[in-house]
């Protein structure tokens, strides 16, 4: 699932650019940021399920099958499963963490975004609230690509936490996401 994910995510990011309308491409761009964050939950729900099934890791078992079982927040999930699982909390003030958050916010911001309550009136019309769309109005045919990036870095980190070299965290980029580590960045 995560593999077919991420293989939809790449495609969808690199027509982005193709589009001539800047309307299409914040449409799609917006929808790339959309599909990063959750193909990132994704691989956090299938990784983590597998990794307490492992010796090193059981220690972790019942948390994380009850999280499951809850649906508990991916705010929730980054902020105690690495924890839970490797002792190593993310940081998410600098680096592949920050990043990951912005773009969590900026997902959030495309999602959930805040509306006014406030009436104008003008001449023959009546506008009742309006709607903040700033986060839509960010996007550009870079974000798509840099959606997906961040992604594969967030992946690369929490590789990294469990204790994979770095000379190997191309393979287990190009196992969960399908990205061939020639082409990774």
């Amino acid at each position: 699932m995560v593999w077919s994910y991420f293989s939809a995510l790449r495609r969808m990011c690199y027509q982005v650019e193709d589009h001539s309308s800047d309307g299409y491409k914040k449409e799609d761009a917006a929808l790339c940021v959309i599909t990063a964050v959750t193909v990132v939950e994704v691989f956090l729900n299938v990784y983590f399920r597998i990794l307490i099934s492992e010796k090193p890791y059981r220690h972790a078992e019942e948390k994380i099958q009850n999280d499951l079982k809850r649906q508990v927040s991916l705010d929730r999930k980054l902020k105690e499963w690495p924890e839970e699982v490797f002792g190593k909390k993310i940081n998410f003030g600098s680096g592949t963490g920050q990043r990951f958050m912005e773009l969590k916010n900026l997902r959030n911001g495309l999602v959930h975004f805040s509306s006014t309550w406030e009436t104008t009136e003008m001449p023959g019309v009546s506008i009742h609230g309006l709607a903040d769309t700033s986060a839509f109005e960010s996007l550009g045919g870079h974000s798509a690509v840099q959606a997906l990036k961040t992604a594969e870095e967030f992946l690369a980190e929490v590789f990294r936490m469990r204790g994979i070299k770095e000379a190997d965290i191309p393979g287990a980029l190009h196992s969960w996401t399908g990205l061939p580590p020639g082409l990774q960045s």
